[in-house]
């Protein structure tokens, strides 16, 4: 019995010795590295992240139009822009051990000191910075709502995956990182937060980069585009979000609009990081891979010329408020150049938006080359004539007797000659039709070819022939799906209706009215100036081809033949706009004709309807009253009421329009266009151009057109050369 408690009594010491080392081996070898982790950690600094440069973009010719530059940002912890409890504890806890006069502070006061300071931490940064407070908190609660859906988004694919945990416990990496709250800070602004927020732990001082546009580089305002912070969406649905450094974080900048947007896979880059120890030895670090530049195949020096004569030819018609010019090189189908005027500066955007978004006369904001939509009018003609060639509805031969009036004792459907005093053409036929700009010729075409032909056969120059079939076979939906042109988000896609589209917009089916209007460019046909280029760049080439902005575009761009086209047809419609530029009578001649090079073209005088400039914006509020206001804008109104950003008001009333009609006719001026190519036996440049309420094409629009081509004879590049080994005049093609 004394033996066995012995053992027992010896086995016991035993035991806990041979726990002990058990638990001093597995603390010091097996767990021994993971410790040695641990301590290194929490002897770390926070890590750095390292910001990359975004790619350059440049122009046609390898010039810089936007580049990175380093800059500093004011950034502040997630905890602080949402106001979680645990992290404001954590800063009482270091207010407590950092200020002596709240060594011996309760919770409830420690609480209440770290609101204050985060208060005045946001007004300090309004006064030093200059940034209203609301701009301040519309980021923060931009932060915010990123952080929050994403969080819902992972939580949501948790749940699928069969996790089932409340979403409130889902911790995310961005919870505990610096979020950018003021971007590219001056050094003096900086100095300055650096001293008055010294006592807040949840605001630094960040190394960024800062974009920055050339001086010479406004001509391209449009389509270089802008940055913006990215949203919750594009953090979700990023293909590099598993990468820490690749991913998006809230707050980012990423390219919303022209180029920096189109560009954005490229342009990004792969930040960096830093980890050290609090001595300042680093313990791990990666460098930041920087973004690949973009090249245009746009030309700077002709995109500031062309824009120069922009503004000369809007500032010579009062009632004119802007204007766009796209030319575009007939075999690569690359945008040589792309303008939209007004224009604005950059690097001003930021000080100058409201300004800019609230001039609704002129909307310098606008991207009028690929943005605007508008009726194209007269040069239409020649695509309406292959049309109907095409369909075997007119011949070269074929004559239609003009009179003036294309319905005897209609007060509609007249020629262009009838509203000037002047006699019909007689009978005419299609070459002539053009070069005239004869619209009963048109109407006579367009009611024999039908709405629903024409607009089909119009979708094949605009998006290319769909399928193996004929034009016919696609339709105005099938359009937006087809293609999206250059690719630039602002990019839409004109109007060229179908049945399904008159039945939904006009509640009614196609009408015989409808294609005389159609032929003629009128009624519901509206197109971009990108579009009006390509059109008399597939004229030209005689296939279509979609354009592009970016050199070496890896994108299959097949040329494609238009359905139901001779040879013959394309000669004579090709003719037809030889005559217009370079014979008298033709409606470009006396404004477009040169010496230098053969023109072919075609002039265009679109009504329209004028722009709202001004409405009445009425809000209901909560309490059921209602406000109203008049403002250019919804912003202005919301802003200039103080309700909600949100807030739909619930009646919007028109006040004021531009430009004012005219006092007998009652109409507002035209668009005026021209769009054509040259020269003309080796097409190498199209061009479309239009002033917004500049009255008659071949007048406006005319010289304007003529100076560009002069600027082109004269580029270095070598656009265009002058005829000094010019062909021989051509003779008429009519039998």
């Amino acid at each position: 019995m004394f033996e066995r408690r012995l053992k027992i009594i010896l086995a016991i010491p035993i035991l806990c010795s041979a726990a002990i080392v058990w638990r001093l081996y597995e603390l010091q070898i097996v767990r021994g590295p993971d410790f040695v982790e641990r301590m290194d950690t929490a002897l770390l600094a926070p890590r750095t992240f390292l910001p990359p440069l975004r790619g350059q973009i440049r122009d046609r010719y390898g010039r810089t139009l936007v580049s990175d530059e380093p800059a500093h940002d004011v950034t502040i912890h997630y905890g602080a822009l949402s106001m979680n409890e645990a992290f404001l504890s954590r800063v009482a806890a270091v207010l407590r051990r950092q200020d002596p006069a709240l060594a011996t502070a309760d919770a409830y006061t420690l609480q209440h000191e770290v609101h204050q300071r985060i208060a005045r931490m946001w007004l300090t940064l309004e006064r030093v910075s200059g940034v209203p407070l609301m701009e301040l908190r519309r980021r923060r609660d931009g932060i915010c709502r990123s952080v929050e859906n994403l969080r819902l988004h992972i939580w949501e694919a948790r749940k699928r995956q069969g996790f089932d945990e409340p979403v409130a416990k889902l911790r995310l990496r961005e919870e505990d990182q610096f979020h950018p709250i003021l971007y590219d800070v001056p050094p003096a602004v900086r100095t300055r937060i650096e001293i008055e927020l010294s006592n807040l732990p949840l605001v630094r001082i960040e190394p960024s980069v800062r974009r920055v546009w050339q001086p010479e580089a406004q001509s391209l305002c449009h389509v270089l585009g802008r940055l913006g912070q990215v949203s919750s969406e594009q953090i979700e649905n990023d293909p590099w979000g598993q990468d820490r450094l690749a991913g998006y974080r809230p707050g980012d900048l990423v390219g919303v609009s022209g180029v920096e947007r189109l560009g954005e896979a490229m342009l990004r880059g792969k930040r960096g990081y830093e980890e050290r120890y609090l001595d300042g030895r680093i313990r791990s670090a990666a460098p930041p891979i920087d973004g690949l530049d973009v090249q245009l195949t746009i030309d700077l020096d002709l995109q500031q010329r062309v824009t120069d004569i922009l503004v000369d030819a809007v500032a010579a018609q009062p009632p004119s408020t802007g204007a766009s010019c796209v030319l575009i090189d007939v075999e690569s189908r690359e945008v040589v150049a792309m303008v939209s005027v007004p224009t604005f500066d950059p690097e001003q955007l930021r000080t100058d938006y409201a300004r800019l978004r609230d001039d609704t006369r002129h909307v310098p904001l606008r991207f009028r080359a690929v943005g605007e939509e508008y009726q194209p009018g007269s040069i239409l003609k020649p695509v309406s004539l292959l049309a109907g060639l095409a369909a075997d509805v007119t011949s070269p031969a074929q004559t239609v007797f003009c009179d003036g009036s294309f319905i005897p004792g209609s007060s509609k459907w007249h020629c262009w000659t009838h509203w000037r005093g002047m006699a019909g053409h007689g009978d005419i036929r299609a070459e002539e039709a053009i070069q005239h700009s004869c619209n009963v010729y048109f109407y006579w075409l367009g009611q024999k070819l039908g709405a629903a032909r024409l607009t089909g056969f119009y979708r094949s120059f605009l998006f290319g022939p769909v399928g193996t079939g004929s034009a016919k076979e696609a339709t105005a939906t099938d359009a937006g799906k087809i293609r999206r042109g250059t690719g630039l988000i602002e990019e839409r896609s004109g109007i060229i209706p179908d049945r399904a589209w008159i039945r939904q917009h006009a509640r009614r089916d196609f009408r015989p009215a409808d294609g005389r209007n159609y032929s003629i460019g009128q009624g519901e046909i509206q197109i971009t100036p990108l579009q009006a280029a390509e059109i008399f760049a597939t004229l030209a080439a005689g296939h279509y081809r979609e354009s592009t902005l970016i050199a070496n575009d890896h994108r299959e761009r097949p040329a494609l033949t238009i359905p139901g086209v001779e040879p013959g047809d394309w000669t004579l419609v090709r003719r037809g706009l030889f005559r217009c530029v370079n014979e008298e009578g033709g409606t470009a001649y006396k404004y477009v004709h040169m010496h230098e090079v053969d023109i072919c073209g075609k002039t265009g005088s679109a009504q329209c309807v004028p722009r709202v400039t001004r409405r009445r914006y009425t809000f209901e509020l909560a309490d059921g009253t209602t406000k109203s206001i008049v403002a250019p804008t919804i912003e202005a109104a919301r802003e200039a009421l103080e309700v909600p950003a949100m807030m739909k008001p619930v009646r919007r009333e028109i006040v004021e329009t531009w430009p004012p009609r005219h006092p007998d006719k009652g109409e507002v001026p035209t668009h005026a266009w021209f769009a054509g190519y040259a020269p003309y036996d080796k097409p190498s440049i199209a061009m479309a151009v239009v002033i917004e309420y500049g009255g008659g094409g071949g007048a406006t629009a005319g010289p304007a057109a003529r100076a560009i081509f002069e600027e082109l004879l004269r580029s270095p590049r070598g656009y265009l050369t002058s005829k000094s080994m010019r062909s021989p005049r051509m003779t008429s093609a009519r039998p």
